[in-house]
């Protein structure tokens, strides 16, 4: 009749409506996976659903044309059934002591139960997973805690603990004290001391070393013809890439290890023989504004088995930190603690301790495409952009661009991309053959690590504002370029020439695990962003 008719309609756009808020909702989120904020960081859940299917056990079911419980079955628009497969896992630490007595995580360890169904992961196996890419690490890292970092506190007195500083953690926790970041990282010294660490660092230094290596990189790649180069220092997008895009993609990554890692090196060599300590009995704690730095630390790669060492033995996030000042100061926080004076070779200090010095830096993650592009501009055109570089916006604030045209020829053109959304349009660019850029500065969150999920929150201000106000805080320290960086003349004199030269010393390397197997029908993590 006319009147059913006309409800199967009302009832079919009311349908079409409900699934167009749910899908805008999601954000192109897959479903597997549920926005837990605004920052693209993602909320644990009880169970994680991995995708994957021993290809054996695979090929047997469909065999058996068996019904199993970890199948579900829906109906697409044409009325054609399609079946999704997954495999339920409890996540959980699976560690092995050392003989220094800590715990070392590793990479594919996934065990299943007798059942086939249920699995335990590991620290670093998480990742296989769509559904923990940054924030939900707090409730999976039992061994990258303040807990875990008050332990090895108790045990200096055998291990000495040293602490690296990001500059954006830095900067967090001078907005949320009220201070200065010179202020800061001087009480910061003082707190630290009484609490039992035995040197405060700064990564900025490693930063420096960092964006050296950077631009020889890009100089000689672009030579080669070998471009783009996509910025390798955020964990969050690495795992992404390795996860999802494959051998493609991943050949375009920059070599050079991030100012974390970096650090570690230059803790467990340089540091370590002026102090007269093997390397592997010093503990490094990085401060960092990322939960995924604790995933990045965990990287077999990072791990010399032989030496039994660690570059990075605890990564603690800003807010983590800050709890810590709180929990033993109280409300007052470093507004109570004294000033002392900072180590001016392992901090990026001037030799009054009365200012702090950053690399030149436009956003607030690393400075690599302003150090490259202006390193690049001279180097191969003898061409200087202007001092203050000023970048074109895109279609949003996390998307922007500086270009290098000669008589009206474009030859170079950089870009920043910021946020999984920016990542994605500029992977489908990549792969459809259409990027237009030499190099893309990549961070996994929007306003990058001055927003990363591991900084201070206030309520009252949004992410973007705070994180802006963090910038601008950062912004106004005194300029050192990376090569008069005393840490890093050290380091050049000892690694690039005589007996210990080392050219991958600061070479990072990454695999492609986006296909476990040639009969999975879906990969290991085809979330879309």
């Amino acid at each position: 009749s006319s009147g059913g008719s006309e409800r199967l309609r009302d009832g079919g756009r009311r349908e079409r409506e409900e699934r167009q808020r749910e899908t805008k909702k999601m954000s192109g989120f897959s479903g597997a996976v549920k926005l837990a904020d605004i920052n693209d960081f993602l909320a644990p859940s009880q169970a994680c659903i991995k995708p994957q299917l021993d290809a054996k056990k695979r090929l047997k079911e469909k065999q058996m044309n068996a019904s199993r419980e970890s199948q579900s079955v829906s109906r697409n628009q044409s009325g054609k059934r399609r079946r999704r497969r997954g495999i339920k896992l409890e996540v959980k630490m699976d560690t092995e002591e050392s003989s220094l007595g800590d715990t070392v995580g590793h990479f594919d360890q996934i065990k299943a139960s007798s059942d086939g169904k249920t699995a335990k992961i590991t620290l670093n196996d998480c990742l296989a997973c769509s559904g923990c890419v940054t924030s939900a690490e707090t409730v999976l890292i039992n061994e990258q805690s303040v807990s875990k970092f008050e332990q090895l506190l108790d045990n200096s007195s055998q291990r000495p603990v040293v602490v690296s500083i990001s500059p954006m953690s830095l900067a967090g926790l001078a907005v949320a004290s009220k201070l200065s970041l010179i202020q800061t990282a001087r009480r910061l010294a003082t707190f630290f001391k009484n609490i039992g660490v035995g040197i405060f660092v700064d990564q900025s230094i490693a930063q420096s070393l960092s964006l050296l290596k950077a631009r020889s990189e890009f100089i000689e790649r672009y030579k080669s013809g070998n471009l783009p180069i996509l910025c390798s220092e955020c964990p969050g997008w690495i795992c992404y890439a390795e996860k999802t895009q494959g051998a493609k993609v991943l050949k375009y990554l920059s070599n050079v290890q991030s100012p974390q890692q970096v650090m570690g090196t230059l803790i467990k060599t340089l540091l370590a023989k002026d102090i007269d300590k093997p390397p592997q009995s010093l503990v490094h704690c990085a401060i960092m504004p990322c939960y995924d730095k604790k995933l990045e630390a965990s990287r077999d790669d990072f791990h010399d088995k032989d030496l039994d060492k660690k570059d990075v033995e605890l990564v603690l996030t800003t807010i983590e930190i800050m709890d810590l000042i709180i929990s033993r100061n109280g409300s007052s926080g470093l507004q109570k603690e004294e000033e002392s004076d900072l180590d001016p070779v392992y901090f990026n200090v001037s030799s009054d301790q009365k200012m702090l010095f950053r690399p030149p830096a436009v956003g607030a993650s690393g400075g690599y495409l302003e150090n490259i592009f202006k390193y690049a501009a001279k180097t191969l055109f003898d061409k200087a952009p202007d001092e203050e570089m000023k970048l074109i916006p895109g279609k949003n604030p996390d998307i922007q661009e500086a270009t290098l045209s000669i008589a009206g020829d474009e030859k170079l053109k950089f870009a920043l991309a910021y946020g999984f959304r920016n990542i994605q349009n500029t992977m489908r660019k990549l792969k459809r053959g259409r990027n237009p850029y030499h190099y893309v500065e990549i961070m996994a969150c929007p306003a990058g690590c001055a927003n990363g999920g591991g900084q201070i929150k206030d309520e009252s201000k949004k992410p973007r504002v705070l994180a802006e106000e963090l910038k601008k805080n950062y912004y106004a320290l005194s300029v050192r370029e990376p090569e008069d960086t005393p840490i890093v003349k050290m380091f050049r004199k000892r690694f690039e020439s005589g007996a210990e030269a080392q050219a991958d010393i600061l070479i990072a390397k990454f695999y492609d695990v986006s296909k476990k197997d040639e009969d999975a029908e879906v990969g290991g993590l085809m979330a879309k962003w």
